[in-house]
């Protein structure tokens, strides 16, 4: 067996960045987590960017900075979680870095064990595990979905980027035919992956703080095309902690606003275009059938909504639907084989009867007809 590093021995600083939004009741608990990672205290940074908090948060997390120096604390306007994260890299100083959620928590071996497997594998990314946390109990247990613990060169674009980018036509064949987890996407969430703070900032990138919805997606397909080596770890090491107020529930819950899917998709184009120019891959088919599918299921979130009227609705699908980038995803897609009923949408979609499939969503909305995932 191996013989374990002294923990003494360690000479890689880290980082660990906690962007933190009106989170005063769990706050304090991040930051002591962070401070109680087993690694040599000289090593270890723990910045917290307070994101224009008004109910405590910055004066909980300037109270931890008293008592520990360690603890930095960026006080700025609100501005959501891309600049905050943006901010908190360039104060950042560590030679890796773990972007942490102010209201999850993990285990005190994370860093040590990670930075570790990092370095012996001379990784520029490490991805784990983590657990859903939900009434102070384990949940679920989330391990990464990939055959190979380590990925060199064009590997990592080839078979670790579809994995987080969403999925592809092919992918929704597959689900039409009901084969299971046909649409498994990984959770593209930036607290279950290391950062080499160096790749970064070599190749300039950012968090789009344009993006309210899979900004994680974006900068995890663009940080993954400029690794060398990318190592995967087949252990759990970090609590998601569930609560209906949690950035992430929001993020579930507005996923589908049209604008902000929109902003995405040309988000997405420009990801396409950096990836081509930098490693001369087209990664467009990753994404082609996640687009296809949001054309479907925005459908049935704007014909379930009563807040405004259904030709409203229908107008406000209609003005989704006519974006170039989802018309140019709707001509490359063929259903295939499958269940008639979730078929039907698809087979509107190609022949360009958008109002028909708003009524058939609305219809099966008013039966109570889950169609989902």
């Amino acid at each position: 067996m191996k013989k374990r590093r002294a923990i003494a021995d360690m000479d890689s600083k880290i980082s660990i960045i906690i962007p933190a939004y009106n989170i005063v009741g769990f706050i304090g608990r991040s930051i002591e987590c962070a401070l109680a990672q087993d690694v040599p205290k000289e090593l270890l940074e723990v910045i917290v960017v307070d994101d224009g908090s008004t109910d405590g948060t910055g004066d909980v997390a300037d109270e931890y900075h008293k008592k520990d120096s360690r603890v930095r604390v960026i006080h700025k306007a609100n501005g959501g979680v891309s600049a905050a994260r943006n901010d908190g890299v360039k104060a950042a100083t560590g030679d890796f870095i773990f972007f942490f959620d102010g209201d999850d928590f993990e285990e005190s071996y994370t860093c040590r064990e990670v930075v570790e497997i990092a370095e012996r594998q001379a990784a520029d990314g490490v991805i784990y595990g983590y657990s859903r946390y939900e009434d102070e109990e384990v949940k679920e247990v989330c391990l990464p979905h990939f055959p190979e613990e380590l990925y060199v060169g064009q590997d990592i674009v080839r078979k670790v980027v579809p994995a987080f980018a969403g999925f592809t036509n092919k992918d929704i064949n597959n689900w039409l035919r009901g084969e299971k987890d046909a649409l498994y996407v990984e959770n593209p969430a930036l607290w279950r992956m290391l950062i080499r703070r160096s790749v970064i900032l070599q190749n300039d990138l950012k968090f789009d703080t344009s993006l309210k919805v899979g900004e994680d997606t974006v900068f995890i397909t663009d940080y993954l095309s400029c690794c060398k080596r990318v190592a995967v770890i087949q252990k759990c090491y970090y609590y998601l902690v569930t609560r209906t107020t949690s950035d992430i529930d929001h993020s579930h819950r507005e996923v589908f606003s049209r604008h902000d899917v929109i902003k995405l998709n040309d988000a997405r184009e420009k990801l396409i275009e950096r990836i081509q120019n930098r490693i001369g891959i087209d990664i467009t088919e990753y994404f082609a059938g996640t687009i296809v599918m949001s054309a479907v299921e925005m459908a049935f979130l704007l014909s379930k909504k009563k807040e405004k009227s259904y030709s409203e609705r229908c107008k406000a699908y209609h003005a989704y639907i006519d974006d170039p980038k989802v018309q140019k995803a709707i001509r490359n897609f063929k259903p295939g084989r499958g269940s008639l009923i979730r078929k039907m949408p698809f087979i509107m979609l190609r022949c360009g009867a958008y109002g028909l499939l708003f009524f058939y969503a609305s219809l099966l909305n008013a039966v109570h007809y889950d169609y989902k995932r």
